[in-house]
């Protein structure tokens, strides 16, 4: 071999050997990890994979529509465009009298996470269109379990769903959850083990409120199905009353429908009203930005109040206008107790419910101007345990945390202005369970620790 083949020879050695020490280090290198910034070049997901990921019914959901004992809304999402949707229900245990209700459908047009990204913390949205599909259920019978699929002409049907209408009784409960929000599966595992616990361990419930911030990022209809699933066993077989947060803003209107098929105001306001029982609910949209409640929502809050003659009147809304903890400080949050706190007072509000904030507050009873009214409090013996029972005509403003993985460590502050009862930093997700009969109402909220809640607080208002 010549000198110049021999140097050739020599070079090829080397080369190869580079090559396989890259193998090498490549195969040994951690496998890489979704980026919270994405490439843009990855490639937006196709239609079947879309409906693979979500289905012809995403988001299945039972709102209370204008009457909890005699109506009843149902909501739904699909992928493929142009479907004549319909739900087909019938009393529990009947063995006919089926009725089945078409569908208002709607062209919409969802954003959802390019192919490959479904899990990344901040993933590449694209815009896909699919259809909302809305049915109002009428001339109901209260206190009844229904069955319903939903479904579309020639194409087939949901698995099978309940509800049960309001009862034409004083005597009921409902949970309280709030900020579940989260970017990924694992964040959402979090509530669902918080929704397990909670659907297997609490006493009876009629209903679910969610106080707003169902996810992260509301437009990402991902997010929203991450959502759901976690919290299906909790509110399975119940109606649910959404509160529009400031991350799930306008796009929660996509998943809920309150109203009738009459009025629509409630579904593009975002705010509305509705009686259960001897309590009323004023439901407010605190927006997404930084001002106060504007002034068509005070009116509208005043006007319904002042109606619900003879019903404790209970206000809920995202934005807690009175804490000591977290956005206590913000500029619309200092706007809004101005604006709020007079309206309760002046139309004797029992409760102001509120999210947001990710930690325990309540508040003593308070007056328009935010100080401590006059109370009477008694001890009382109720399931096993001794609560105190407020008399006042003060509103109480509380909080009950994050059921989800988010929770606040902001310090909690000593503040003149505000009037606190109890206020903690809390480790993990909470659920709160109400009790309501003919004199009272009684909150016991839950830390989920380890696999099964543990009572945290508990508190009660005379009502009668």
């Amino acid at each position: 071999m010549n000198k110049r083949n021999l140097i050739i020879f020599l070079a090829v050695i080397l080369a190869a050997a580079a090559v396989v020490a890259g193998i090498i280090i490549v195969a040994s290198l951690p496998a890489p990890q979704p980026p919270d910034d994405p490439d843009s070049t990855t490639a937006p997901p196709d239609r079947q994979e879309l409906l693979e990921r979500f289905g012809d019914f995403s988001s299945i959901t039972v709102t209370v529509g204008e009457n909890p004992k005699t109506t009843a809304n149902i909501t739904w999402q699909s992928m493929v465009p142009d479907l004549t949707g319909y739900v087909k229900f019938y009393e529990k245990g009947a063995a006919e009298g089926t009725v089945k209700v078409t569908a208002v459908s709607s062209d919409t047009v969802f954003d959802v996470p390019v192919s490959g990204q479904y899990d990344f913390k901040n993933p590449q949205l694209e815009e896909a269109k699919g259809q909302v599909h809305r049915c109002y259920l009428e001339g109901l019978k209260p206190g009844t379990e229904y069955v319903f699929v939903a479904g579309y002409e020639g194409r087939g049907e949901s698995e099978e769903k309940s509800f049960k209408t309001a009862a034409d009784s004083d005597n009921f409960s409902f949970v309280i959850i709030a900020d579940t929000q989260g970017f990924t599966k694992r964040n959402y595992d979090v509530f669902e083990n918080l929704a397990k616990a909670a659907a297997e361990t609490l006493p009876e419930y009629d209903f679910v409120i969610h106080m707003g911030d169902a996810v992260e990022e509301g437009k990402n209809h991902y997010q929203w199905q991450l959502y759901f699933n976690a919290a299906e066993k909790l509110t399975a077989g119940r109606s649910v009353i959404d509160v529009a947060g400031n991350r799930d803003k306008k796009h929660t209107l996509l998943h809920y429908t309150n109203g009738s098929s009459e009025n629509r105001t409630a579904l593009v306001s975002g705010y509305y009203s509705f009686d259960w029982g001897n309590l009323h609910f004023a439901v407010l949209n605190t927006g997404d930005g930084d001002k106060d409640l504007p002034k068509s929502q005070l009116k509208w809050l005043a006007s319904d109040l002042a109606a619900a003659k003879g019903k404790t009147r209970i206000i809920l809304m995202h934005k807690a206008p009175y804490t000591n903890a977290n956005h206590c400080s913000d500029s619309e949050i200092v706007a809004m107790r101005a604006q709020v706190l007079p309206i309760a007072a002046e139309y004797g509000v029992a409760a102001v419910i509120s999210g947001h904030d990710h930690y325990y507050f309540r508040s003593k009873p308070v007056d328009g101007e935010g100080k401590e009214a006059p109370c009477e409090t008694v001890s009382i013996d109720t399931n096993g345990k001794t609560i105190d029972l407020m008399r006042s005509s003060g509103t109480v403003y509380f909080v009950n945390g994050s059921a989800g993985v988010k929770q606040h460590d902001d310090p909690i502050k000593s503040l003149d202005e505000i009037v606190s009862a109890k206020a903690m930093l809390i480790p993990g997700p909470t659920v709160s369970h109400v009790t309501v009969d003919r004199q009272k109402m009684v909150f016991t909220t839950y830390l989920y620790d380890n696999g099964s809640l543990k009572e945290i607080d508990s508190f009660g208002l005379y009502i009668d």
